[in-house]
């Protein structure tokens, strides 16, 4: 009886053996497959957008039997070979935080705490720039209609309101936003504000607004325009925090972006802003900002 037991058992520990062995090895497998995906493209010939996974259609432009697959071969390059060319900067009211201005096609997200005043620093950072530019602003609102907006330029900068190169889209549709994108997507220097992320949502997705999901396809969305556009515009992305003071969303929101800004409330009531990451300056940088009323 003993014995019969001890084999039961030693079968037992087999299987668990077995059984762990396969499981591992389906997780190197799929790593190894997901290692492949990533080192191949297809590219759209009509509309030159990218994606991972072939399909019939193309999930930007709905062509069919479009795709053509790339196979990008590794660069081995010397430091000596490279080219440096000076990227172009626009002065704004955070300049110190941003190492002497806003740098043009970069992507940067300013987060914060509800009611630290996120979407009236931005208009304040655009107004500043047009002040001395004439650079085309789309201003994509998710959350608020576009009255809303006037009334807090009013406040914080009313040069926005007679200015033609000022321009306001609410939409809270991912492919909506990027046909509009598109669309008006005439210049190299244009900045596009999307104000905020975590209320934008794919057409087709069972998922709600700020969900990680939607976050990633918005995030996806505005990077592919930096890799396969003719032009590279500037995209200033308003992000959420939550009560921990942590960015709302996945990590992968900071680590695609080049600049990470955080708007903070101080216990007296000022607002701080502080740079967490800056691919063309310092981090660590905390400011105090002397923003107007809301």
């Amino acid at each position: 009886m003993v014995s019969l037991l001890l084999v039961g058992a030693l079968s037992n520990v087999s299987y668990v053996n077995l059984t762990l062995h396969s499981s591992l090895a389906k997780l190197i497998l799929k790593h190894k497959t997901q290692i492949k995906k990533l080192n191949t493209l297809y590219i759209c010939k009509v509309c030159k957008d990218t994606q991972l996974s072939f399909t019939l259609k193309c999930r930007t432009c709905a062509s069919f039997l479009s795709l053509e697959k790339i196979i990008p071969e590794p660069q081995i390059l010397t430091l000596d070979e490279l080219e440096i060319t000076e990227i172009r900067k626009l002065k704004t009211p955070i300049d110190e935080n941003l190492n002497e201005g806003l740098p043009l096609g970069s992507m940067t997200i300013l987060a914060g705490v509800p009611g630290a005043g996120k979407s009236t620093l931005a208009l304040e950072i655009i107004n500043q720039i047009l002040l001395t530019e004439q650079i085309p602003v789309l201003y994509i609102s998710s959350e608020e209609p576009p009255e809303m907006i006037k009334i807090r330029a009013l406040r914080c900068a009313p040069e926005l309101i007679h200015n033609d190169n000022f321009k306001i889209l609410c939409e809270t549709i991912i492919e909506r936003i990027r046909d509009a994108i598109k669309s008006v997507l005439t210049s190299e220097d244009m900045i596009i504000v999307l104000d905020s992320i975590n209320a934008v949502v794919a057409g087709k997705s069972k998922s709600a607004p700020g969900s990680p999901s939607n976050i990633i396809k918005a995030l996806n969305m505005l990077h592919n325009f930096r890799k396969t556009q003719e032009f590279k515009p500037t995209f200033l992305i308003i992000s959420h925090a939550n009560k921990q003071k942590a960015i709302a969303g996945p990590l992968t929101l900071q680590h695609m972006v080049d600049i990470v800004l955080f708007l903070d409330i101080e216990k007296d009531n000022s607002r701080t802003l502080t740079t967490l990451k800056n691919r063309f300056g310092p981090a660590g940088i905390k400011t105090t900002l002397n923003l107007p009323p809301y």
